[in-house]
């Protein structure tokens, strides 16, 4: 089946196209922090200073042609055994997530897939520190519109529970949903790159009782805009790219990494005070040859509650790597990530900072 590239086959029977993929990993790193950091995985004595990990992943992609346009549909299934902080903190478990499983029809997306709001997700690998920018696989209902040229728009209704890593819903007194997240964008991809300008409302229900027996509560928004250009003229994989976002009662779409805090607070009374957050991020990859590459991302951002004296703090991440890939399918990346917190006088809190240092062998099928 060559109508989709390279690794499609027919279905004995069928008229539908069908790939299916993977990668394994295993990973090898040390991690060191400043003194009280307090990342939750226990007191400095009982971290782990040397840290493992592997992860499996399967994705199964099958295609057909109809009358109507193209009917896909995509699931991906992966598990991940891991030793504190690396893996993502599985702490020894075995977890199975299923990380994505969605029907395409024309333009119509249903099921678990990355949130229309994300847009760029940062140059290097991210195995515990990731810079600020929106990262989410969600359950959703969207449709994009394609107007030629490499120009659209989606529109998306998402679960803000069900997002990877706990969800949109950050801390907070939340009661259960009532309002999904309404998410939209317009994108452009073209042979120079590709950009993108975002938004999503999102509501900060709190179990808070207020007069009258109704729960408390405020409709959150974020907004974003990245952009990502090619540039051959350095070389065939070179990019750099650049993306903003702000937020009110929104973290999740601003950053999926923040040291602390809340979409919102309340005043144990009526009232709900919402957090604002914002945040600028950038990264260049650069091939150096055929088979060694380079990855650089960093990203500020910074994070305000609504209360005088609270725990407001500037939070700055950088990531870089260098990837040998000697055959196809087959690569070795080592990757230094860095996070440091710096705290507002008011909260009276000691600024922060972690490092960790890691070795990931892949194998891409």
């Amino acid at each position: 089946c060559d109508a989709y590239g390279a690794g499609f086959f027919y279905i004995p029977g069928s008229d539908t196209c069908l790939k299916i993929g993977g990668f394994v990993w295993a990973q090898y790193g040390v991690y060191k922090e400043s003194a009280s950091f307090g990342l939750g995985y226990g007191t400095r004595r009982g971290e782990n200073l040397i840290s493992t990990g592997a992860r499996m992943n399967v994705h199964f992609d099958a295609r057909t042609s109809t009358e109507l346009g193209l009917l896909r549909s995509y699931i991906e299934i992966q598990q991940t055994v891991g030793s504190q902080p690396f893996a993502n903190g599985f702490n020894g478990t075995t977890r199975i997530s299923l990380e994505k499983a969605f029907i395409q029809f024309a333009g119509l997306t249903a099921g678990r897939a990355t949130s229309m709001f994300d847009f760029y997700t940062g140059d290097h690998l991210s195995s515990i520190f990731e810079t600020a920018h929106s990262d989410s696989i969600v359950n959703l209902l969207a449709y994009t519109f394609s107007f030629g040229n490499g120009i659209s728009a989606t529109l998306s209704i998402e679960d803000p529970t069900t997002g990877n890593g706990g969800g949109r819903r950050w801390g907070g007194p939340y009661a259960g949903m009532h309002v999904p997240d309404l998410v939209a964008n317009v994108n452009i991809a073209q042979s120079w790159g590709s950009a993108q300008v975002m938004g999503a409302l999102h509501q900060n229900y709190s179990a808070l009782v207020v007069a009258g027996g109704a729960n408390a509560a405020e409709m959150g928004y974020a907004i974003g805009a990245g952009v990502k250009i090619n540039l051959p003229m350095l070389g065939e994989s070179d990019t750099v790219a650049f993306q903003a976002a702000y937020s009110k009662g929104a973290l999740s779409y601003v950053s999926p990494d923040w040291y602390a805090g809340q979409d919102f607070f309340t005043d144990g009374v009526s009232a709900i005070g919402q957090t604002k957050a914002w945040a600028i991020a950038g990264g260049f990859t650069h091939g150096w040859t055929k088979t060694v590459t380079s990855s650089l991302t960093a990203s500020y951002a910074s994070y305000d509650e609504p209360a005088l004296g609270a725990v407001d703090y500037k939070q700055f991440d950088i990531g870089g790597n260098v990837v040998w890939t000697p055959v196809t399918g087959f690569s070795v990346t080592g990757e230094v990530e860095y996070k440091k917190v710096d705290f507002s006088a008011a909260s009276a809190l000691v600024d922060r900072s972690a490092i960790v240092g890691f070795m990931r062998i892949r194998r891409d099928f």
